[in-house]
């Protein structure tokens, strides 16, 4: 299993909670067939970098996950993002069964 963690960063723009919500969250679900739900991040207080909201995109592994994203609508995610990418920190995980 791979997963794309999406960590929307504080201060959160309310336009920018509104685009994901609106816009984001919408091509996640259609990339992966699956809904692709926010949560609320809890404060940490070890971690420098705070975040307000979270969600995941999950896929069978990565070359799935490299497939779908060269698809029509991966290439429209990716330029989603672009527009307020510094608002955002993504972290890719792989679940791989040899450990």
């Amino acid at each position: 299993m791979y997963k794309l963690l999406f960590f929307l960063k504080k201060p959160l723009d309310e336009k920018v909670l509104n685009h994901f919500k609106e816009k984001t969250i919408p091509i996640l679900c259609e990339l992966t067939g699956k809904d692709s739900l926010m949560a609320e991040v809890e404060s940490n207080l070890l971690a420098e970098q705070k975040y307000s909201f979270f969600c995941e995109a999950e896929f069978s592994n990565k070359e799935e996950m490299d497939r779908i994203m060269n698809s029509k609508s991966g290439l429209e995610l990716n330029k989603d993002l672009m527009d307020f990418h510094e608002q955002l920190t993504i972290i890719p995980v792989n679940y791989k069964q040899e450990l």
